[in-house]
């Protein structure tokens, strides 16, 4: 029901209401097996990574799901955002380093307060299922800088060249838990879009509330238009990959899916193969009927088989013989899961533990790493020119929410900067090291080393401290020798 209202009030064409089916199968398929029947036998679209059994057998066919799929994309999101990067912002000039300094920590504040990082590491993992992603900023006069991820089933946009010119998402009134009543619910809708008031201006944004009565979806009950105050909407969509001028992105789990249905078939027919292989047979011949069918089928039983009344005539004997079986194709089957497993692993260019194992240095292990670190640095390509938008609009918009913001921030020329961190061991001794005999031979800052590897958040009081104790040793070793040297001289 729900999804049939969001669907009408977003006001999908036929094409996104496609798309996004294709999506909430991909999204199953990555969560495993089939976790309601009811709904997979009215939909197959339910049926994630479980499948229907048209066998005509007397058996109930394995399906045994092992969902590969799923960890190897969270190992990826973890790869990509598991260690937040390092920001910078770098003053144009030499005169603003301490006040870019200060703003850096402003908006690192602010990240913190809406743990952004760890936000962004589960929507990344989303974007790589579904797609899209929308990445929206709320600043309201008083109140903290709210930012948040929208999945794709709570938007739509409309954009131009890659550039959005609308995004309305969908939210549903927290009080509709209590009301049994479908009538009686209440949802928004709300609207960012671009425009102007006259000709003669130029253009900004606007924001548009609707409230909808579930009585009647056609028409809102009340709607509020507003200008932001901003040129641009608070606003980011992010496509995972795809092609060029690709509409939708495309899902990194669309090529992992074959083989892992493969996986899923064969490792379910390899359990039915030990099912029914790995236990014997009990054969009888020239047996009398009567007997066989009474036959006791238990462990250690003793079976008591008179001859066939035909075959004791002919001078035979009933006979009783146990039927063993083995599995010869076993390690043939291992190797093919081994193989599928394998393929996926290097369809996310992703390593393998064993592989691991045996690696002498954290240099080379950084080596086995590159395809992925390649691949990350390749999303990265559309996630940072975002994350950039949105500290350049935080920055804009921060002076209406908190009084500790400064109006000299927004006179300065920066560049903001990222240093991608994945979680690879380094060798930081030998690093370390070689970074102290830089700042020893006067070819590298002292600050910098400190900011690098001194693991505190204000360098400049560390170095200045570090000054103070330098010269409070350096006075003390002054004020000792100055006593031995007055002693020398009273003999």
């Amino acid at each position: 029901m729900i999804n049939d209202v969001r669907e009408t009030l977003l006001q999908l064409p036929p094409i996104e209401k496609r798309e996004r089916r294709k999506v909430l199968r991909d999204y199953l398929f990555y969560k495993g097996k089939c976790i309601n029947k009811e709904l997979a036998k009215a939909d197959k679209v339910f049926l994630g990574q479980s499948w229907e059994n048209n066998d005509n057998v007397d058996y109930e066919p394995t399906q045994d799901i092992r969902n590969k799929a799923k960890p190897l994309l969270k190992k990826q999101a973890r790869f990509m955002f598991g260690v937040e990067p390092t920001i910078t912002i770098k003053a144009d000039n030499a005169n603003d380093a301490d006040s870019c300094e200060d703003l850096r920590k402003f908006i690192n504040d602010i990240l913190e307060d809406n743990k952004f990082w760890k936000n962004t590491r589960k929507a990344f993992l989303m974007s790589t299922i579904k797609k899209r992603i929308l990445l929206r900023l709320e600043v309201n006069p008083g109140a903290p800088i709210s930012i948040k991820y929208e999945n794709i089933e709570d938007f739509s946009y409309k954009e131009k060249n890659g550039d959005l010119l609308q995004v309305s998402f969908f939210q549903e009134d927290d009080r509709n838990v209590f009301q049994q009543d479908d009538t009686k619910k209440i949802y928004y809708i709300h609207t960012y879009f671009y425009d102007r008031e006259n000709e003669n201006l130029p253009v900004q944004a606007y924001y548009k509330k609707q409230t909808y009565s579930g009585n009647d979806l056609s028409s809102p009950t009340e709607e509020i238009t507003q200008s932001t105050g901003f040129d641009t909407i608070p606003c980011w969509l992010i496509k995972n990959g795809g092609e060029l001028n690709d509409d939708f992105g495309e899902s990194d789990l669309e090529d992992l899916k074959g083989p892992q249905t493969l996986y899923n078939k064969k490792n379910s027919d390899y359990a039915d193969a030990l099912r029914f292989q790995m236990f014997g047979a009990e054969a009888v011949i020239d047996g009398n009927q009567d007997d066989v069918s009474k036959l006791t089928i238990a462990p250690n039983a003793l079976h008591a088989v008179r001859t066939e009344d035909n075959a004791n005539e002919n001078g035979k004997q009933a006979v009783v013989q146990r039927l063993e079986y083995s599995m010869g194709n076993a390690e043939a089957a291992n190797s093919y899961l081994d193989r599928i497993d394998k393929d996926m692993r290097d369809i996310l260019d992703m390593p393998n533990v064993k592989d691991l194992s045996n690696i002498p240095s954290a240099k080379a292990m950084k080596y086995m790493y590159n395809d992925l670190i390649a691949r990350c640095e390749e999303k990265w390509n559309d996630w940072e020119p975002v994350f950039k938008s949105l500290i350049s609009f935080i920055i804009q918009s921060a002076k209406y929410s908190y009084n500790t913001f400064k109006d000299e921030w927004l006179g300065i020329s920066y560049t903001v900067l990222f240093k991608h961190n994945y979680p690879i061991p380094e060798d930081t001794d030998d690093k370390k090291k070689l970074a102290m005999d830089e700042v020893a031979a006067n070819v590298k800052s002292h600050k910098e080393y400190i900011k690098t590897y001194g693991d505190v958040e204000d360098a400049d009081g560390e170095y200045e401290q570090i000054i103070q104790e330098i010269s409070d040793i350096t006075a003390a070793e002054n004020d000792e020798m100055q006593t031995i040297q007055d002693g020398n001289l009273d003999e």
